[in-house]
């Protein structure tokens, strides 16, 4: 990725809210029945906020890049283009979406990437790379992924989700400066380096991570140690085969602000 990814995420995976859509199952998947897309009138400089389910989808100051992590539930570090205009992971949005009924999680998602396809003339590919990535592994004492996840305050990381999940937020999580105030949120840095789950283990988990700051470690260093200590996780550079999706084509919605009957 040739651009700078401005990526602020403090707390828990910050996506996956699609799989709180109720499962309906309807044999087609419907269309969106109206559809608002727009540019935010204020620029909040990260992901904003994004809900959707049962029978809507809201986005406030999210990115395309943000759009296209929820639709195909694609981490940051694998979503890539190779010449990638730096709008579509500046330029925030505004989307309000509303379904003809309730529809699943997997449809709500189809109905989104039908959206995304439709304003922003999105064209995608799926390609796998031998690329730079970190390696989650199994400590040689085992895994400690069993505990609660405890009270939300500064300075700790709520984390529910896969490791798979986990992996892809922690690839944004290496490229987030620490600092010193653990209530002041950090901008990420540079494009993330993908982070592969080989750990090998299934399920959902609740981790709370403390972000104690030691000047003396790097990013790495720091990263390395808490996860062997509070999970008994491993992380390791090396090459990898990773499944990228890459951003062929992208266009800027073609007015500011728009509703329309079903978008497909």
């Amino acid at each position: 990725m040739g651009n700078k990814a401005r990526i602020c995420f403090s707390t828990v995976a910050f996506g996956f809210l699609l799989s709180g859509a109720i499962r309906a199952q309807p044999t087609v998947t419907p269309g969106f029945e109206t559809v608002s897309a727009k540019l935010s009138q204020s620029q909040i400089g990260h992901e904003g906020t994004f809900t959707a389910g049962p029978d809507r989808l809201t986005a406030r100051n999210t990115t395309l890049r943000r759009l296209i992590y929820e639709a195909w539930q694609t981490g940051y570090a694998r979503i890539i283009g190779d010449h990638l205009p730096e709008w579509v992971s500046t330029e925030e949005y505004d989307i309000d979406a509303k379904a003809p009924h309730p529809v699943s999680s997997s449809q709500l998602r189809q109905m989104l990437k039908a959206l995304l396809k439709n304003r922003f003339k999105l064209n995608l590919r799926t390609e796998s790379r031998v690329s730079h990535a970190y390696t989650l592994g199994v400590g040689k004492d085992g895994a400690k992924l069993h505990g609660t996840a405890g009270e939300e305050r500064p300075g700790i990381w709520q984390f529910h989700g896969t490791l798979d999940q986990f992996a892809d937020v922690l690839a944004l999580k290496l490229t987030e400066p620490l600092v010193a105030d653990p209530s002041t949120p950090s901008v990420a840095q540079g494009a993330p380096i993908p982070v592969v789950n080989k750990t090998g283990i299934e399920g959902s988990f609740n981790f709370a991570i403390p972000m104690s700051i030691n000047a003396r470690e790097s990013l790495l260093v720091f990263w390395q140690r808490t996860l062997q200590e509070q999970l008994g996780l491993t992380l390791e550079p090396g090459e990898e085969p990773v499944d990228f999706l890459v951003i062929a084509h992208a266009e800027r919605p073609s007015s500011g602000k728009y509703g329309t009957p079903k978008s497909r």
